[in-house]
């Protein structure tokens, strides 16, 4: 008997090595296919049970000067913040410092009737029904630094809710800001503060910072790019705290990920909470619990959350069953521009099929004009459509994106051969028409304008901007 107990663990030993070899094999392929296709730049690490599996940078710090990513490069993180900020709350009701179902209008006064009902529980779970001070209230656009009195008195001045609270879920920034500020007020300390004392340094994290109205900069923080490789520092003007304003390293969120499956920060009764989904409404293909969106399964074995700000996205990944655990940065936009990728990622982690998507023509074009020129880049789309246009999307809106990418350059021949492109492939499509007698008419081609105007109106008769522009042509 003894000897048929070994050989079965052998056996699973060996299965779980070959399960996890092929896992590595399997991203390594996902990321350097998305990579090399131009949308995918950034940093993967896999994680068993906390021991490192498989670490790999893609791409560029710095694509202007061609600097390479390295494994130790500090990314924005975005909303991958909440979990911190939930787990901060977390620690204080721990503490007896305050309570799930405290009032919202207990720690700001000043708030409208209906901040009565709002609990500190439904700003955890997004179940509030307050505005989004980001998403809907667009602050990051309308000031030169979101700070933390800017944003508070916005959601003071609102005078409703967007739903009765409890009833509904809609992901909400203002929710996990506002827990940010009753943090600072239970305990007397800035939100960087406490989190310096009280996580990082306890958990080592020295490669983590939180930026907030007191720091002009991010150590060692990378560029991040946005659209077609374009340049923002958007992220370094969110100066209010508790929803996205937190830099870090793949190694340091895997220390944070570590720490939570023991007793270093949380008694793990106390995070059972923050994962348990009873009478919460459901998102989309999840439940939003204290911080993380859980699977919405039979199982509730897999945590996750995403960020996007400017040109960074994040994504950590956990399965608490197993202790595996999946995160990436990226200074890139295709992380969640391209759903296939965390699709991809999700089913490789869990030993599931998957599927490559399709590669964005856009992304393919840009990169080969950066590195070869313009016609040198169509050269290769027409190659492409000739031979192999089966693995690449040329929808509408994404040529139609690309040719507004050069009219915005003011390079408007090489926008007009995109256009032209563009209906050649899809000669229905009146807005791409309309496109490109935009591009005529910034070119100074009336007659050609004049021509392709009319025929976005021959395919669309109800197409207002053909209509006003063909008008102002023939006035002319």
């Amino acid at each position: 008997m003894k000897k048929l107990i070994n050989i079965f663990c052998l056996a699973i030993i060996l299965f779980s090595n070959s399960f996890a070899q092929n896992r590595n094999v399997q991203l390594d392929s996902l990321f350097s296919y998305y990579n090399e296709n131009g949308m995918f730049n950034g940093i993967v690490l896999a994680a068993e049970n906390g021991k490192v599996v498989y670490k790999k940078a893609f791409g560029f710090s710095d694509f202007e000067n061609k600097i390479p990513l390295d494994t130790s490069s500090v990314f924005s993180i975005g909303s991958v913040t909440k979990p911190f900020t939930a787990v901060a709350i977390m620690m204080l009701k721990e503490k007896g410092l305050l309570s799930y179902e405290d009032k919202l209008k207990d720690y700001f006064p000043t708030f409208p009737d209906y901040a009565k009902k709002i609990t500190i529980r439904h700003l955890l779970t997004h179940t509030s029904g307050l505005v989004d001070f980001i998403n809907d209230l667009k602050l990051l656009d309308k000031v030169p630094d979101l700070t933390d009195k800017i944003g508070l008195d916005s959601l003071i001045n609102q005078p409703a809710l967007k739903f009765e609270t409890g009833k509904e879920y809609s992901y909400c920034n203002s929710g996990y800001f506002l827990l940010g500020l009753i943090i600072e007020k239970v305990t007397g300390k800035t939100y960087r503060e406490f989190f310096e004392e009280n996580i990082l340094r306890l958990l080592g994290m020295k490669h983590t910072y939180i930026l907030d109205e007191t720091m002009t900069n991010i150590p060692n923080r990378i560029s991040s790019y946005k659209f077609f490789w374009e340049k923002s520092d958007d992220d370094l003007h969110l100066k209010a705290n508790g929803n996205g304003n937190m830099y870090s390293t793949v190694d340091d969120l895997l220390l944070f990920d570590q720490a939570l499956y023991d007793d270093k920060l949380l008694r793990q009764e106390t995070l059972r909470e923050a994962y348990d989904t009873t009478g919460l409404p459901h998102g989309r293909s999840f439940v939003y619990g204290f911080g993380w969106k859980i699977q919405a399964d039979s199982t509730g074995n897999i945590v996750s959350h995403n960020g996007a700000i400017a040109g960074f996205r994040a994504h950590l990944w956990r399965d608490l069953r197993n202790k595996n655990t999946l995160i990436i940065l990226a200074n890139n936009t295709w992380l969640s521009d391209d759903p296939d990728i965390l699709s991809a990622t999700n089913n490789i982690m869990q030993g599931k099929s998957y599927k490559l998507g399709k590669i964005m023509v856009s992304e393919f074009f840009m990169e080969n004009w950066y590195f070869r020129g313009f016609d040198a880049a169509m050269q290769k789309m027409r190659v492409i459509i000739g031979n192999d246009s089966s693995r690449y999307d040329f929808s509408p809106d994404c040529l139609n994106d690309l040719g507004y990418y050069f009219m915005g350059r003011n390079q408007v021949s090489e926008a007009i051969k995109l256009f032209e492109l563009a209906v050649e492939l899809h000669p229905k499509n009146d807005n791409l028409w309309d496109s490109l007698g935009e591009a005529y008419m910034k070119a100074g081609n009336r007659a050609q304008a004049i021509k392709n105007y009319k025929k976005a109106l021959e395919l669309n008769p109800d197409l207002e901007t053909a209509k006003s522009a063909l008008q102002k042509l023939e006035k002319e």
